[in-house]
């Protein structure tokens, strides 16, 4: 018997035809907005219940500094919180002195999601935009300081190529970083650290004598997901200079045949419902968890999937990413709460990801449909352990929101597939 971990999707899918008006649903989004930030701020910056909670993007205070901070740069909800960028420098600052107790350790300076590398990239975009040059060269520093830790060892207990706490996920905050301040990290740079990924993976591989040319594992685990597995290592693979349009950078001799080997291993692991499996042991024990979520399974799987169709041009990637959004329809409406590693949002920006890709009104249906869940709680709701953070929480919802005003700019925190700068 399945263990449910959803709640029925009480709407109707789209009809042809009937186009739902984007506009008549603004007013709402914006009172969601509105009334989920007044309740963070609401809070004590200082409140928290758990002592050793690291202040990171994950679950922590710089998290929320990264809502305030999108908050603040999006013409469709200026005026919806007063100060936003100001909110975002108080968080910030906290998240700073948190980091402060574990500069020495050297996995923290690359650990992107749950360690300092996040804390100082989100730090450095809110510099730039409150114009404190001083203050930004500082956070680029610090940040910068995961470059040389990043190569230091290939392998480890925790693996430290994924994306929560190695390689791919510093690579993400680099890519954004560059975005924002135009070439923070240099195109040598970032392909040094694709270098190491890709050693690291196939020397991985030939100790395990797995069934990719690459293999990662992570606690003894070979996960495939985005957050702890493949799927976001080859994502953040794929985002490099390596892959850019018209790049004169060419991958060395056999790694763009690797990756494309490896992503077509995986999209054959899709099963008849549209999900993926957890890791490769759960599919050689019989024991896969039927998880439909950013962190494990189809949710996460889509941006690698689309990045791969942009890139390979191949339709059998957008067709597997087809079928993990009609999944995601069905049985996406999570009952973990709103946030983006397992929740509401984080399912619900696979509708505006095949809306950006597509230009397919059924997609925006979609997403509106999983708004009225979010502003609708349910009885099979469950608050999740960090209600107002950006991965689990309410600072990540309101992020899904803000992009649902400009739908065709929205892009999952730090897994823009649109990237692509020259």
């Amino acid at each position: 018997m399945e263990d449910k971990r959803y709640i029925d999707n009480p709407y109707k899918d789209y009809i042809q035809g009937e186009i739902e008006s984007l506009q008549s649903s603004e007013q709402y989004i914006r009172s969601l907005i509105c009334r989920h930030v007044n309740a963070i701020l609401a809070l004590p910056v200082s409140d928290n219940q758990y002592e050793d909670e690291r202040e990171n993007l994950y679950v922590g205070s710089a998290g929320i500094a990264y809502m305030f901070w999108k908050l603040h740069g999006s013409s469709k909800a200026h005026g919806l919180c007063p100060e936003p960028l100001q909110h975002a420098a108080t968080y910030v600052q906290r998240a700073k002195e948190s980091a402060q107790q574990f500069k020495r350790r050297s996995s923290e300076r690359f650990s992107f999601l749950n360690g300092n590398a996040g804390i100082y990239a989100v730090s450095a975009a809110i510099s730039k935009a409150r114009g404190d040059d001083d203050e930004l060269v500082e956070d680029l520093v610090n940040f910068r300081l995961g470059l040389a830790a990043s190569k230091a060892k290939l392998h480890t207990s925790a693996g430290r190529d994924e994306v929560l706490e190695g390689r791919a996920g510093y690579l993400s905050g680099c890519y954004w970083l560059n975005d924002l301040l135009e070439k923070a990290i240099s195109d040598e740079e970032l392909l040094s650290i694709c270098d190491t990924i890709i050693e690291s993976g196939r020397t991985y591989s030939q100790k395990q004598g797995g069934p990719m040319p690459l293999m990662y594992g992570t606690y003894k685990t070979h996960y495939l997901g985005a957050l702890h597995g493949m799927c976001g290592i080859l994502h953040m693979l794929l985002e490099s200079p390596w892959f850019r349009k018209g790049s004169a950078i060419a991958p060395p001799a056999g790694v763009a045949s690797e990756i494309k080997e490896c992503i077509d291993y995986l999209v054959g692991l899709q099963d008849e419902e549209g999900n993926y499996p957890c890791s490769l042991e759960s599919i050689r024990y019989g024991n896969c968890k039927t998880l439909r979520q950013w962190c494990h399974g189809a949710p996460g799987f889509a941006y690698m999937l689309a990045k791969a169709y942009l890139i390979f041009n191949e339709n059998k990637y957008l067709e597997s990413l087809q079928r993990a959004a009609d999944l995601i329809w069905q049985k996406g409406l999570l009952s973990k709460g709103p946030g983006l590693c397992h929740g509401i949002a984080g399912n619900g920006y696979v509708f505006l990801l095949l809306f950006r890709l597509t230009n397919e009104p059924q997609h925006l249906h979609r997403a509106l449909k999983f708004v009225l869940m979010l502003g609708k709680p349910h009885d099979a709701q469950k608050p999740p352990d960090h209600p107002q953070s950006l991965y689990e929480g309410w600072a990540g919802a309101i992020c899904f929101l803000i992009d649902l005003l400009e739908p065709d700019q929205a892009a999952f925190p730090f897994m823009d597939v649109f990237h692509d700068p020259a």
